[in-house]
């Protein structure tokens, strides 16, 4: 062998060949999936037709629910309901742009799967190319959000159309713009940590006016007020048709033109997205997928909890204290304290309970409270989520899995005890506040520890094929324990039964062994 060619090996395109571009990589890859496929038009163009036709009864149906609540919320006149329709924008909108930013953020949002991250984004092909299709259809799913989320909350509150219009133009322009920044954000890791700081900034912003819709619904108005506000909506309705026409097209012209150019200006630096953001995105959609598939709502959190801890990577260690339920229990506080951003979350969906009130629904308010507190304490829930599902893991503890589950309870419940007593302003009362924290508790318990889901048995007929019928009882794990412990409340019996069905509830809960797989 001579000297020359030990020498480190250079890629030649004169001995290789060019370089393919992406559209014809994903010319012949279609090339190959057609020559491949054992399905007729006609069979494609059943499911297709029946996917667009379901999707057209729900928004119909939707759509009618939707006009029919706008009529009624407009027909209110008071001072309260244009307190309302004015403070919505402020609670609306910063919950829409932290919760994209988090989804976005927790998947990429850009990703690829492993077998395109091993296949193509490791060889010299254009990596912006080659992403540009998730790209795209990161921004539409952006833009239809934005505009579902708008529409439906604006009109909700009794907003006119043209209002409606132009809230959701201005929304989709707002998500699109997020949507843009999370790419940008996931060219570097600190971007990242900052834009999450920036989405728990916007949970403190949408607490702030959720407070003050509550302290000022219960407020009586004066002649002279409503006689303003009602002047007001007389002059904003008869301003004209073609004013709001003219408005509504400029509003849609800039919006096109800004949101054009943050998607195209954004899409040219799809080439500095680092391989492993992108593949770990992928297998991240793979996990929640398989979960969606199952059912299995904690197995959806804990895909998302892993892909948390994979791009932490390790922490600093911290020695324990106590011993066997004392030990545990100060571990599990040091693990929750590890990811802190998840109590962050949680106290920001203190806004729901008091929004609600503030909308003058006082009957809706300790429902939103219970699934807003379930949302907020089911993070923190992980550990004993991995107990339950390990028998290794509950042998090598040394104590039984009643023990392990209240042991792993206290610290949760010390949460939901804290959120539900800061919500107990908008709740009103104790017995009702007892009920929420009851519920709350019970339901994340009951959906930790659950057993993964059962394939034996008899299949069920459905029309998506056959179904195991243990797969219909796993979402409402839970939840079914959170409506109990509110049973009481929503039907008004006496305070007494608002302490007494929870409490039972309590006690079956923690008195029996869960079951194992």
């Amino acid at each position: 062998m001579s000297a020359a060619s030990d020498g480190p090996v250079v890629f030649d395109p004169a001995d290789f060949g060019a370089i393919p571009r992406s559209v014809e990589l994903r010319r012949w890859m279609r090339k190959v999936r057609r020559g491949k496929a054992d399905r007729t038009f006609w069979q494609q163009f059943e499911d297709v037709y029946l996917v667009i036709f379901a999707l057209a009864m729900l928004g119909a149906t939707g759509g009618n629910v939707v006009r029919h609540l706008n009529n009624k919320s407009a027909a209110c006149s008071s001072a309260s309901c244009g307190w309302l329709l004015d403070t919505v924008p402020w609670i609306l909108v910063p919950l829409l742009v932290s919760w994209m930013l988090r989804v976005l953020l927790s998947v990429g949002p850009v990703s690829a799967s492993r077998a395109t991250g091993f296949w193509l984004l490791a060889t010299p092909v254009d990596r912006g190319a080659l992403l540009r299709p998730a790209y795209r259809l990161v921004i539409v799913v952006a833009a239809v959000m934005g505009a579902l989320a708008a529409v439906i909350g604006f009109a909700l509150f009794g907003a006119g159309w043209s209002t409606v219009g132009e809230a959701a133009l201005l929304t989709v322009l707002l998500l699109v713009g997020t949507a843009c920044a999370t790419v940008w954000a996931q060219q570097v890791p600190a971007r990242g940590r900052w834009a999450l700081r920036i989405a728990d900034l916007l949970l403190v912003v949408a607490a702030v006016p959720a407070l003050i819709l509550a302290t000022q619904a219960g407020k009586k108005t004066s002649p002279e007020s409503l006689e303003t506000l009602s002047m007001f909506a007389y002059s904003e309705v008869n301003s004209g048709l073609s004013d709001y026409q003219v408005r509504l097209l400029v509003t849609a012209v800039v919006v096109v033109v800004l949101g054009g150019a943050l998607v195209f200006f954004t899409a040219r630096t799809l080439a500095r997205l680092p391989k492993q953001s992108v593949v770990a995105g992928g297998d991240l959609l793979a996990g929640m997928a398989g979960a969606a598939i199952t059912m299995d709502v904690s197995l959806l959190a804990d895909v998302v909890a892993g892909r948390h801890w994979r791009t932490v990577g390790r922490l600093k260690s911290r020695r324990g204290r106590g011993e066997r339920v004392q030990a545990i229990i100060h571990r599990e506080f040091l693990r929750v304290l590890r990811w802190p951003r998840r109590l962050v979350v949680g106290a920001g969906l203190l806004v729901v309970p008091y929004a609600v009130a503030g909308t003058g629904y006082d009957v809706l308010v300790p429902i939103a409270a219970g699934f807003a507190g379930f949302a907020a304490t089911r993070p923190l829930m992980d550990g004993l989520r991995s107990v339950c599902r390990s028998t290794g893991l509950v042998r090598a503890l040394g104590m039984d899995l009643k023990d392990l589950r209240v042991a792993m309870s206290v610290v949760p419940g010390g949460f939901v005890l804290l959120w539900t007593l800061a919500a107990s302003p908008a709740l009103g009362s104790a017995p009702t506040t007892f009920a929420v924290a009851a519920g709350i508790l019970t339901g994340v318990v009951r959906q930790a520890s659950a057993r993964p889901p059962s394939y034996a048995g008899p299949l069920v007929a459905s029309p998506m094929g056959a179904i195991p019928p243990g797969l219909f009882s796993q979402p409402i794990r839970g939840f079914d324990l959170l409506l109990l412990c509110l049973l009481p409340v929503l039907f008004g019996w006496p305070p007494l039964w608002c302490y007494v069905i929870p409490g039972i509830v309590l006690a079956i809960m923690f008195s029996i062994r869960p079951k194992t797989a």
